[in-house]
């Protein structure tokens, strides 16, 4: 019986875990068009940009934030829908450096807008969350998102 290396073991195996990892489909591609809904929130010189998929309670988008100061945030935004509450999880990256970040973002739609709350902070094993005890608060929120017919950036 013919032995093979460990070597050619670990190849094989990482060569399969780095194909079947390419194949993963970007959070664009996962949206179905037809329950796709954008939004624009423009706060003196800074502007916002929503995409979401609205097909299931599991809510997943895009988000982007480009500031006058010329800072661009863009990332994947992951939540649920609560009665008239959408949470959830920003992953972004700023001026697209390699570095990911994530915080915690709330959204109160009313009269058809989406409003971006403000809420307490806290770390939970290094990942950041709304603190539970102290109410999100939509009426310091900077950001008021009006929807838009075209989902064009």
């Amino acid at each position: 019986m013919k032995t093979y290396s460990p070597f050619l073991y670990v190849t094989l195996a990482t060569y399969f875990l780095i194909t079947s990892c390419n194949q993963t489909k970007t959070i664009e591609q996962q949206m179905d068009s037809q329950h796709t809904i954008c939004y624009i929130a423009i706060s003196a010189n800074d502007t916002a940009w929503l995409k979401i998929d609205t097909s299931s309670k599991q809510i997943k988008g895009l988000l982007t934030f480009s500031y006058a100061n010329k800072k661009k945030f863009e990332g994947q935004f992951k939540g649920t829908i609560n009665g008239d509450t959408l949470k959830g999880h920003y992953d972004f990256k700023v001026n697209k450096v390699d570095k990911w970040y994530r915080n915690p973002v709330a959204f109160l739609k009313k009269e058809g807008k989406l409003t971006m709350g403000v809420g307490e902070i806290s770390m939970v094993w290094g990942s950041a969350f709304f603190d539970d005890k102290v109410p999100i608060n939509y009426d310091k929120g900077r950001f008021v998102f009006d929807k838009v017919g075209e989902c064009n950036p």
